[in-house]
């Protein structure tokens, strides 16, 4: 996500920040629905078809950093979420990221049409086996996934900006550093690949092509580089660069939990936490436990890396990680980025929805606070005494009767949502209406989500209301049709399959009796599908990838510029500007 650089001008409407999110995809063979990895092809060979059926319909280039990542014409882009010592094996993610839109309509509107477009490109790509997409958040085999929000907020203001910029000046010196003592390791892994490729390319000659392990000449990835090293040498090297990069991880830390986002994540954390109870994926789980979220159960830090130790945290700052540890090795010049007041909010703790309904409050009411806590009014939050204790409570009562202990006393997660609805709505009516924006209507769908859940509260009889627009009280009101004695594998067919993007899928089943479940028209799912708003940032990354994406030029893209032309030739193209 782009941030601005310096003090942004007054914002003249509110929910009118840029935003984002990028959704992680995972895959499921029909009719053996207790088997999520097993009987696939590689997972880097299911990304590659995928890739391909969508090269098909849309102009599309290679990421700049990453040769293996796709940009779309549509603003969006495609990331093989996998480490890179897994790609020859069955399963793997596939992660799509919305273009930057400024409004949570315009970014439902975008999310929808990735949703179309990748279950479309699954069903075409594989023809030998019936393979479905999932936009869901955990697997049959207890994988957790799903989904992450992004905002543009103020990282920081007065003495802690200060404070911060001068840990940004740490970190670039300690950048430097690290890119020396990694250079030795990257030449030695070099070695070992060119000669792996030399007697490789050697063998080829004696067998036919279609044996060659040789990858295809445009297939220079760096995924496809690292799987020519052998197992042991791939983990040594794995191991080798995580102890060069420790020292910088370790202060990223420092940063993430103590400096960056304070005030977000002050008052924002309680809301986060209880809107599982609103926005939660549902999930059966192992022993045959129904949570409302699988991601918030697998959650265990409010600020961290993510995944860097198997850490889960609710704010994540994984993308600062990749920018000193990774995209460093390419340009040490694009750290400046990070002095900026307005960076990027990463939000871990979010389920993939299938409600429109719940995936619009989701974004919605998010941005709506930061707006509250930017405008420097007033503002009476809910502070949990144990944010990961309270979150783990929550997640795992779905009759929402438990409560938690916070700074106004042991609270439900109903109670919660209530304050902020409350605290938002006497917020957008101080602000002059022409300068709400979108913010009423915010208002007015957080207000009917929670009306819904409170009747299943009040009366767990009251489930119709909330159907297609609740996905835990969906599903788990499907579950209850098979009856007490159903078998767990009867239950958890049903937790995966309704969350298929396919005309069979169990959601879409809902919503197809259902209309006013969408609050997004075909015609306009089918415009974003092909371009981003045209008020986006991503609106000229997308008009440079149509015109030239299927040129003689080599083209590579990142969120922020585009580069055209190879060597000497090439040349910058800034979306900022």
């Amino acid at each position: 996500m782009k941030p601005s650089s310096g003090r942004p001008a007054k914002r003249k409407r509110l929910v009118s920040r840029l935003l984002g999110m990028e959704t992680e995809y995972a895959t499921l063979v029909l009719n053996r629905p207790e088997l999520v990895s097993a009987d696939l092809p590689a997972s880097g060979v299911i990304y590659a078809r995928i890739c391909a059926a969508i090269r098909r319909e849309l102009p599309t280039v290679p990421g700049i950093h990453d040769q293996s990542q796709m940009f779309l014409a549509s603003g969006a882009a495609v990331t093989f979420e996998s480490h890179p010592s897994l790609h020859a094996l069955p399963g793997g993610l596939v992660e799509i990221a919305t273009p930057e839109v400024a409004s949570p309509d315009e970014l439902l509107a975008c999310q929808r049409s990735i949703d179309d477009l990748v279950a479309d490109a699954a069903t075409e790509c594989c023809e030998d086996i019936d393979l479905r997409v999932l936009k869901n958040s955990s697997d049959a085999l207890g994988h957790v996934y799903g989904c992450q929000e992004n905002y543009d907020a103020e990282v920081a203001s007065g003495i802690w900006l200060l404070v911060y910029r001068g840990f940004v000046c740490l970190l670039w010196m300690m950048q430097v550093i690290s890119l020396l003592s990694a250079l030795p390791l990257l030449v030695i892994a070099g070695a070992m690949i060119m000669a792996i490729r030399i007697r490789l390319a050697s063998n080829a000659k004696k067998v036919d092509k279609a044996s060659s392990q040789v990858p295809p000449p445009n297939s220079q990835s760096a995924s496809d580089l690292f799987d020519l090293l052998p197992r042991w040498a791939q983990a040594t090297l794995m191991r080798a660069l995580r102890w060069v990069h420790l020292p910088t991880v370790i202060v990223l830390r420092f940063v993430a939990r103590h400096v960056a986002f304070r005030q977000q994540r002050r008052h924002l954390t309680a809301m986060l936490v209880s809107r599982v109870a609103l926005c939660g994926a549902g999930d059966l789980d192992h022993d045959g436990r129904y949570r409302l979220s699988p991601k918030a159960m697998a959650i265990d830090v409010v600020a961290d890396m993510g995944s860097y130790n198997g850490e889960r945290p609710i704010y994540v700052y994984g993308h600062w990680l990749s920018q000193y540890c990774a995209k460093s090795f390419l340009s040490l010049g694009s750290t400046r980025q990070m002095f900026a007041r307005r960076q990027r909010l990463q939000i871990g703790l979010s389920d993939s929805n299938l409600s429109e309904l719940a995936e619009y409050v989701k974004i919605g009411s998010v941005s709506l606070v930061l707006d509250m806590i930017e405008s420097g009014q007033a503002f009476d939050s809910v502070i949990l005494r144990s944010p990961i204790e309270s979150l783990h409570e929550i997640a795992s009562d779905w009759n929402l009767v438990r409560r938690v202990t916070t700074n106004r006393g042991q609270w439900s997660a109903l109670d919660i949502q209530h304050h902020y609805l409350k605290a938002a709505r006497q917020f957008v009516q101080s602000i002059p209406a022409e300068e709400r924006g979108e913010s009423e209507l915010v208002i007015g769908r957080w207000s009917e989500l929670l009306d819904v859940v409170g009747a299943f509260r009040r009366d767990a009889r009251n489930v119709a209301p909330g159907l297609g627009r609740v996905d835990w009280l969906s599903k788990r009101w499907m579950m209850d049709q098979l009856g007490k004695n159903a078998e767990w594998a009867e239950r958890k067919k049903i937790d995966l399959r309704y969350h298929e993007l396919s005309p069979d899928g169990y959601f879409r089943k809902l919503a197809a009796i259902n209309p006013a479940l969408c609050l997004i028209g075909q015609d306009r799912i089918e415009k974003r599908r092909r371009t981003p708003p045209a008020h986006s940032p991503a609106a000229k990354r997308g008009w440079l990838i149509r015109e030239f994406g299927d040129g003689d030029d080599a083209v590579s893209a990142e969120w922020r510029y585009a580069v055209l032309g190879e060597g000497k030739e090439s040349k910058r193209i800034n979306f900022d500007t």
